[in-house]
Formats: C-alpha cells, structure tokens, sequence
C-alpha cells in the first residue's frame, strides 16, 4: 500500500517549487489552500497508517518504511527551497509569507513522521534525521562532546584515551546519512559517561566497551593495552593466566552493565573477545611445542636448556648490553632473543616468552640495571683475581 499520495508528491516537488513560484503574485486565499491540502492529506495520510495492520516483519512494514524514506525525501526537498533556492524566491515581494509556509511544510512532514515512530517505534532507529533537523541535532552533539572534553581533561585519564575519545565522537556526529538511533546512541553515551562521578581510565574503556564504541582506533588501543600487559610477563604460563583474567574481566562488565542483554550482541564485545580467544589459543599451542621440544631434547641431548641465575628483566638487559658492545649482532634481534628464550629458562620462569625477552631488554627499570651492574663489577674483580689486571690499564 503507497500510503503517500501522488498529489502531495507532485505538490511539494512541482506546484511549490521556488522557480514556479517566481514571478508569480500568490493571494491570500492560494496560500489558505496550501496549508488547508497539506493538513488534509496529511491526516489522510496518519488516518491509512493509523488502521493498517501493520507489524514490525511483512509486506506492510516494508510500506511504512517505504512510507518513512519518502516523507524523508519530502522534507529534504522542501528544505532544499529554503537553503540552496533562496537566491530565486528572496527577491520575490512576498518572500516572508514563502519562507513561512515552507517551514510549515516541514514541520507537518516532521509531525507525520513522529507519529508513525510513535505507533511503530521499531521503525524509528534505522530511519535518518532529515537534513532540516540535522543541523541543530549536530551543535548541540558538538556541544555535549566539547562539555565531556572539559571533564576528562585534568581527570588523571590515559592520555592517549582523552585523545581518541573527542575525536572518536565527532567522527560519529559527522557521520553521512546519520539516523536517529545512532544519534540517540551518542547522546545516552555521552550521558552515561558524564554521569560518572569519579572517572578513571579503566571505567572509562569498560564504559565504551560495554556501549560499544566500536570505532578502530579505541578498538587498537583496547588491542594495544592487553598487548603491552602481555609483554611485560616473562613467562608463557603467566601469560595464559593473564588473558583468561581478561576474558573473564570482559565478561563481568557485560553482567555488570544496565544494558547487559545487548553487551554480547555487540561488535566491540565480540572482536575483544575473539582477540582473547586467538591469543589464548596461540600461548596454548605454544606451550604444547615448547614442552615437546623438551621432552625431545631431555632424551638424546639432554642439557640443551640451561639454568640462567638471572631474572628475565636481567636476562634481557644482558643480552642487549652485548649486541650494544658489537658482541652479539644486531640482525635478525627477533630471532637471537627466540634462541635465548628457547635454550635458557629461570628459577621463577621455566618457559620464557621471547618477546616479553626483548622488550624488558629495553624498556629497563633503574632496579635493574643496578643489579646487572653488581654482577659486571664481580666479573670485573674475578677477573682482577685470578689473571692479574688489577694494575692493567
């Protein structure tokens, strides 16, 4: 059923068109009948809809949406007259009386639309903000985002979250083609946000994930995090641990959200998720290979894994200081650390992760460079002892 008629149709994109308008003296009595037809057909129009039996799923629901995308186009057709025909009818002598009657076209365009989310609210999301309305809806977004900018400045937040967070809701504000359910999502995000009291870092990323923010740069960043908490545990059994703790951490803000029956069904949720899962499953096989290859060398060639009385931060410093000093070379670092890693195990470590190795070779606590140069000085004083260099320059 085409419950929009043809002759409002026609009417709004031919009889009141700006350029058949121009020239043209319009009485008093044309502009009454202007309103007058809109009025009825637009009651004609809520009147069709109103007794239809119309559900969310069926050949009537598609109509009613049908219905939706042309009152859309309507209202943006009209809107089109006010904005980029304006230099035909503001010179016309009645340009005050078109302007007002082209308002109030769209705002019965607006009222038809409002009634049909009304009635049918699950056509309502999908539906686009029309490009009358758009304007004020995104100032007063902007304005929001900016009032949040000033909360979490100051507030002790990562930075590096402050900065994708501003710049993450503009990109949503600016969105081509925005709905009403994603404009609606911004503003109960930006609501719940600034509704928190005390804002941390990890209140924040929970909040974002749980109402899935689900934008690639807070998705790397969420990425990145577990990744970089990953690195700094030297062993791969505590790295397994870790990502466990982080799944179930992931699933008690879904059971903690007000909105958990939708946390699951989420984006953001289910990438994070699947991250943890691949990443579990890798240390899994990891481990497995790595204990193989230990029970095969244990048997024919035992002793191919050595005991190190170092700590793994130790360790990596170690092996950084020789490739500085040209003693180990400087290529292939990625694999020089997996042979470490692979032949060399601690007293608190028995497997070690390579590229938790290689990074702690780097990223140095001052506690440990302390502690590698006791051991170099008693290398130094050992070698003083027992080959005479103690006068050597």
């Amino acid at each position: 059923m085409n419950y929009i008629s043809t002759q409002l149709q026609l009417f709004l994109r031919d009889t009141v068109h700006p350029q058949n308008l121009a020239g043209q003296q319009i009485s008093e009595e044309e502009f009454s009948r202007w309103k007058s037809f809109l009025k009825e057909e637009i009651s004609g129009t809520l009147l069709a809809i109103q007794n239809s039996t119309s559900t969310s799923n069926g050949k009537e629901a598609k109509d009613l949406r049908a219905a939706v995308a042309i009152v859309y186009h309507l209202s943006n057709t009209v809107n089109r007259y006010l904005t980029r025909y304006l230099p035909v009818w503001k010179r016309h002598n009645q340009a005050k009386e078109i302007k007002t009657h082209y308002k109030y076209t769209i705002a019965l365009l607006n009222r038809l639309q409002s009634s049909i989310y009304e009635w049918y609210p699950s056509i309502e999301p999908a539906s686009r903000v029309t490009n009358f309305a758009l304007p004020q809806i995104k100032m007063e977004l902007r304005q929001q985002v900016k009032t949040l900018e000033g909360k979490l400045t100051g507030s002790g937040i990562q930075q590096e979250l402050q900065d994708l967070v501003t710049p993450g809701f503009i990109q949503l504000i600016n969105k081509k083609n925005l709905t009403i359910g994603q404009v609606k999502y911004i503003e109960e995000l930006l609501a719940d946000i600034s509704m928190e009291p005390l804002l941390s870092t990890q209140l924040l990323t929970g909040l974002l994930i749980v109402r899935d923010f689900n934008l690639p740069e807070f998705f790397l960043y969420c990425v990145n995090n577990i990744q970089d908490k990953l690195d700094d545990l030297p062993g791969l059994h505590e790295q397994k641990e870790f990502l466990l703790q982080e799944k179930n951490m992931l699933y008690d803000l879904a059971l903690r959200s007000a909105k958990s029956a939708n946390v699951q069904s989420s984006m953001l949720y289910r990438e994070l998720n699947s991250f943890l899962d691949e990443k579990y499953l890798f240390l899994k096989q990891l481990v497995k290979v790595r204990k193989d290859a230990m029970r095969d060398q244990q048997q024919p060639l035992s002793g191919l894994r050595f005991k190190i009385n170092l700590s793994v931060p130790q360790f990596g410093l170690f092996i950084r200081m020789q490739m500085e000093r040209d003693i180990l070379s400087k290529e292939k670092v990625g694999d020089i650390f997996e042979f470490f890693a692979h032949h060399f195990y601690t007293a608190n470590t028995a497997l070690i992760s390579p590229e938790s190795l290689q990074k702690k070779s780097t990223d140095v606590e001052f506690t440990t460079a302390q502690k590698m140069k006791g051991h170099l000085i008693g290398m130094l004083n050992w070698l003083n002892t027992n080959y005479n260099l103690s006068n050597y320059n």
